[in-house]
C-alpha cells in the first residue's frame, strides 16, 4: 500500500487520487516550483525560426520569452524577454526577422546572442570598465531533440535526451514518416479552460471518453460513410517512464493525412493517400509503416505537452494560471514536402476537431469544467484510475498512462 497525500494505491487493483489536488492553491503554487520551474518545457518548433534572425516572444511556463535564431551561431537561443536594466519587456511583437532587441523603456539594445550592445548615455555608468558582469537577456537553456525546442527555467538535473527517454520513440514516428521535415503552421490557436491543469494533462491521453465525449464526431463519420464497426478500436496504452505516456489505436476510422484515407477527406485524395502509403512501406518496411499510418497516437511529456498524431498532426501545451484555469495553445503541424492540397487537408482536420468551433475541443472544455465545478465541495472525495490494473491489460482505453504522471506528479510535489 502506498499512501502519499494525495494519491492512494495498492499498486494492484486500485489507484485513486483526492480531488483537493484540482482546488488547493497551495498546491498549485508547489507545482509552480516543483515542476514547472524545474522540468524541461516545450517552447517551439526549429522550423518556426527557420533563418536567422528570426524570431518568436510567447509566455512559456507563466513567463515571458524570445526564441530566436541567432545571426551569428544560426542557432536557436532562449532569452527571457525582459531587459536587464529595469525588466521591461523588450520584445512585443509576436514574430519576425530582427538583428536586434531594442527595449522600449530607455532603449538598451540587445543582440541575437543577448549580449549589450547599446545604452544611452552609457558613460554615465560609472561601472564601466570596473570588471563588474556587462548586462545581457537573461539566457534560458535550450535543447533541442529533432526539431523540438524545450526550455528549463532551473538546473536540469538530466539532459533533454535522458528526460524524454521513452518518449523519443514516439517523436521519431513522427518524424520519420515523410521524407521531408516537420513544419508547425504559420497561426495557432488559443484559449483558456475554467478547470485544473491536471485534468488536461489526464484527458489528453484518455481514450475511454471517446464515444461518450465525442458521439456527435462519430455519428458526423457516419453520415459520411464511414463504417461504424472502425469506431470500435483496438490498442494499447503504456507509461514510458518519468511520467510520460502515449496511447495508440487502430483503424484511424477518422483518416490519417499521412496515408489513411478516410469520408472526412475530399475523394480525390484516395488515390494519393493510398500511394502515399505505398511509398512509405518501400521506404520504412510495412511494420513500421502500419504503425505510422494506420494508428492513431497521442504522446503525453510530462508535464504539459500533448503530441496528436491523428487526423491531423498537432502540439498541445497548456499551463495553470490559477489552481481553476488553464490556458491552453495549439499548433498544426504538417511537412516541407506537403503538396497544397495535403496541406490543406491538414488544416481543415485541425480545424473540424481540435479548433474552437469544432467537435472535440467543445465537448472536453464543458466536461472538464463540470468536472472542476463538482470539486469545489470538499466531500467529492477521490477520482479513480484503476482501470487495467487487477485484470493486468495494457488496453488503449486503460489508465496505465494516467497513473503514470500521476506518480510522477506525487514524485515532484509529494516529496518533503
Amino acid at each position: 500500500m502506498t499512501t502519499r497525500q494525495f494519491v492512494e494505491t495498492d499498486n494492484r487493483n486500485f489507484f485513486r487520487v483526492h480531488r483537493q489536488v484540482y482546488v488547493c492553491e497551495d498546491t498549485w503554487r508547489r507545482e509552480l516550483t516543483r515542476i514547472f520551474d524545474k522540468c524541461w518545457l516545450y517552447a517551439g518548433h526549429a522550423s518556426e525560426l527557420e533563418k536567422p534572425g528570426d524570431f518568436l516572444t510567447r509566455k512559456i511556463g507563466g513567463r515571458p520569452v524570445i526564441l530566436v535564431r541567432d545571426v551569428a551561431s544560426e542557432t536557436p537561443r532562449a532569452f527571457l524577454n525582459a531587459c536587464a536594466h529595469r525588466g521591461a519587456v523588450v520584445c512585443t511583437d509576436a514574430k519576425g526577422t530582427a538583428n536586434r532587441f531594442a527595449c522600449p523603456y530607455h532603449g538598451w539594445m540587445y543582440d541575437t546572442s543577448g549580449a549589450l550592445t547599446g545604452v544611452p548615455g552609457r558613460s554615465a555608468y560609472g561601472r564601466v570598465g570596473e570588471g563588474l558582469p556587462e548586462p545581457s537577456l537573461p539566457q534560458i537553456k535550450l535543447d533541442d531533440y529533432r526539431g523540438f525546442l524545450f526550455i528549463n527555467f532551473g538546473e536540469p538535473s538530466v539532459s533533454l535526451a535522458s528526460y524524454l527517454g521513452g518518449a523519443k520513440e514516439y517523436i521519431d514516428l513522427v518524424c520519420d514518416q515523410s521524407e521531408g521535415s516537420v513544419e508547425v503552421l504559420p497561426e495557432h490557436l488559443h484559449h483558456s479552460i475554467r478547470a485544473n491543469w491536471k485534468l488536461l494533462a489526464e484527458n489528453g491521453v484518455d481514450a475511454y471518453h471517446l464515444p461518450f465525449a465525442h458521439k456527435r464526431f462519430l455519428e458526423l463519420l457516419d453520415s459520411l460513410g464511414t463504417d461504424p464497426n472502425s469506431h470500435k478500436r483496438s490498442g494499447v496504452g503504456y507509461a514510458l517512464g518519468g511520467g510520460h505516456g502515449v496511447i495508440k489505436s487502430g483503424p484511424p476510422s477518422t483518416g490519417r493525412p499521412i496515408a489513411y484515407w478516410s469520408p472526412l477527406f475530399p475523394a480525390d485524395m484516395k488515390a494519393a493517400i493510398d500511394k502515399k502509403f505505398d511509398d512509405l512501406v518501400a521506404r520504412v518496411g510495412r511494420g513500421r509503416a502500419e504503425d505510422m499510418a494506420h494508428t492513431n497516437r497521442s504522446l503525453f511529456v510530462f508535464p504539459n505537452l500533448v503530441i496528436n498524431d491523428i487526423l491531423g498532426l498537432n502540439i498541445r501545451t497548456f499551463f495553470p494560471t490559477s489552481p481553476d484555469e488553464v490556458e491552453v495553445t495549439v499548433w498544426g503541424a504538417g511537412f516541407s514536402n506537403d503538396t497544397p492540397e495535403e496541406r490543406a487537408m491538414r488544416v481543415s482536420a485541425l480545424i473540424s476537431f481540435i479548433g474552437p468551433g469544432g467537435f472535440g475541443t467543445p465537448d472536453d472544455v464543458e466536461i472538464l469544467e463540470s468536472c472542476q465545478r463538482s470539486y469545489a465541495h470538499a466531500g467529492i472525495g477521490y477520482s479513480d484510475f484503476s482501470r487495467g490494473m487487477s485484470v493486468g491489460t495494457t488496453n488503449h482505453t486503460d489508465e496505465e498512462q494516467n497513473r503514470a504522471f500521476w506518480r510522477e506528479w506525487a514524485n515532484y510535489v509529494e516529496q518533503p
